[in-house]
């Protein structure tokens, strides 16, 4: 009797302990941390996933080696990206989504898709430990910190940038903002000067052509990198082109419903 308990006291402790070694980021589940780094096997975030938390150092992806083709951001993360295991080799920084690492080079003959082997998470998308010789790309701190991140002030809502993928100036506007002259709304000047648009939580947007609320306009339900790809009427695209807006909850209700201009944006593809 005391052998077979002792053996059913053993495997209890191996079942309640065993799952706490050697703990990894799991394939397929987002961790719940605020500041995390997703990458994706395609673009556009497709394929399989794979996500860590701020702290985690990868010397080596193992199979995963050179098959990473996009990366998300999560909270004030960054990741620094190496093109060999062991953190050697050619390095960059991203602290902002990268929906195409094709368009970010590893150096003038090629870019970093399908060339990262290992990569180290931080938190503190700001901070001044990157090497001088190791490119920042996106989040703001390639334009030297002049323009701050706002998307860690805003849950629900909007935020906008002078240029494709999210890069450049950038603004942020709470969901149920109505914003009848971008000329005059934000820090500066945004009329006609919007190049993409990330939605914050469960928010869609209506562009309009014209200041008021007027002219045409296109309902945005979906993360958009590059406004030139979704089509206008009397114009050729969407880049550039908004002189107001409104920002309301609850992506396919509420705006999307309503008969504003041409409808819901195009799917991006």
């Amino acid at each position: 009797m005391k052998t077979l308990s002792g053996l059913v006291l053993g495997l209890l402790f191996s079942l309640t302990f065993a799952p706490q070694l050697g703990a990894a980021p799991q394939f397929g589940s987002r961790a719940q941390n605020r500041d995390r780094v997703c990458v994706y096997q395609d673009i556009r975030y497709q394929g399989w996933e794979q996500c860590y938390n701020a702290g985690d150092e990868i010397s080596t992806l193992d199979r995963r080696n050179n098959a990473i083709s996009s990366i998300r951001i999560y909270g004030r993360a960054r990741v620094t990206v190496y093109d060999n295991t062991g953190f050697r080799g050619q390095a960059a920084e991203f602290s902002s989504d990268v929906p195409d690492l094709g368009l970010r080079n590893v150096n003038g003959s090629r870019s970093w898709s399908d060339h990262i082997q290992s990569l180290r998470v931080s938190s503190d998308s700001y901070s001044n430990n990157n090497s001088n010789n190791t490119p920042i790309y996106g989040g703001n701190p390639s334009n030297n910190n002049r323009y701050p991140n706002q998307q860690q002030q805003i849950s629900q809502g909007v935020c906008v940038y002078d240029r494709p993928d999210y890069q450049g100036r950038e603004q942020c506007w709470n969901s149920g903002s109505n914003l009848s002259d971008l000329a005059r709304s934000g820090d500066g000047n945004w009329s006609d000067k919007i190049s993409s648009i990330r939605l914050l939580g469960r928010t869609s947007v209506v562009l309009y052509r014209d200041i008021g609320y007027r002219g045409e306009s296109v309902v945005i339900d979906q993360d958009i990198p590059d406004l030139a790809r979704i089509s206008g009427r009397g114009f050729r695209n969407w880049e550039n082109q908004a002189s107001s807006l409104q920002i309301e909850n609850s992506r396919g209700n509420g705006a999307s419903n309503r008969d504003r201009g041409f409808g819901r944006s195009r799917p991006w593809r």
